[in-house]
């Protein structure tokens, strides 16, 4: 399925169907929001997950495990609708700068191992190469148990079906295929947590981490970048997925 060989026909689609809408497209995109429904989404909290190994390498940012792109048929287009807070592995968390309370959750009925997802969203932003060393703050992860108690969070990591994205995601149109950041959730869209991008070719978990760098960054307050010089390294906050501009794909905040 790869992004770019579809997005020419859903983009023509779409233009045809609703002519004027300003807001095609614009994947990772911050702008003003529009709340979902009250009832239409659905927030629980699952038990705890256990370690899981495959986490990002430190040399050159690849991972161990899930280098290849699956089928495209094997990603559900939805889920049950339900987003469950789900726990991360024990690691040891910075305390120094402005701290950032953060949730992992995933919806139900996409036959993901969410013990695998919090472990790889936890590993990028406790990253060396990550956030906390550029905006000098650290990460504080809340615990499913936590967030049923009303626990403050700044940032809700939420891997989401490409339907429940697109409503999450809502009034931006992200038409099932990217990610985005609205309100105070980094939606992370299956289809690329699943797929990837060309950008990245079959290397889907280093995609992973430019996606989770890439709409977390926004919570932060990080804009789009453009790239800087072809043949650079690519600002994480280039909107990777649609086009490098002639840069190289790069999933941290630093090192670009």
């Amino acid at each position: 399925m790869r992004l770019r060989r579809t997005l020419a026909v859903s983009l023509v689609l779409v233009l045809l169907a609703a002519f004027g809408v300003r807001q095609v497209l614009r994947d990772d995109t911050p702008a003003p929001v529009k709340a979902v429904p009250a009832g239409s989404v659905t927030t629980t909290t699952a038990p705890a997950a256990s370690r899981t190994t495959g986490t990002p390498s430190e040399e050159d940012g690849s991972s161990a495990t899930e280098t290849r792109p699956v089928d495209e048929s094997s990603v559900p287009k939805r889920g049950n609708g339900k987003i469950s807070v789900v726990s991360v592995p024990d690691a040891k968390e910075s305390t120094s700068g402005r701290a950032v309370h953060y949730t992992v959750e995933v919806e139900g009925g996409l036959g993901v191992d969410t013990s695998q997802v919090a472990a790889t969203v936890q590993s990028v932003l406790l990253d060396s190469r990550g956030w906390q060393r550029i905006d000098g703050i650290h990460f504080v992860n809340v615990s499913p148990a936590e967030a049923a108690k009303g626990a403050p969070v700044d940032i809700r990591v939420t891997l989401a079906s490409p339907s429940l994205t697109d409503k999450l995601c809502a009034p931006l149109q992200t038409l099932s295929q990217v990610s985005c950041w609205n309100g105070e959730r980094s939606v992370l869209n299956l289809r690329r947590w699943m797929l990837g991008d060309d950008s990245y070719g079959a290397d889907v978990a280093r995609y992973r981490m430019y996606q989770v760098n890439h709409e977390v960054g926004h919570g932060l307050g990080h804009q789009h970048r453009q790239c800087p010089q072809k043949g650079k390294r690519a600002p994480v906050m280039v909107q990777q997925t649609l086009s490098l501009g002639g840069c190289t794909p790069w999933p941290f905040p630093s090192g670009a």
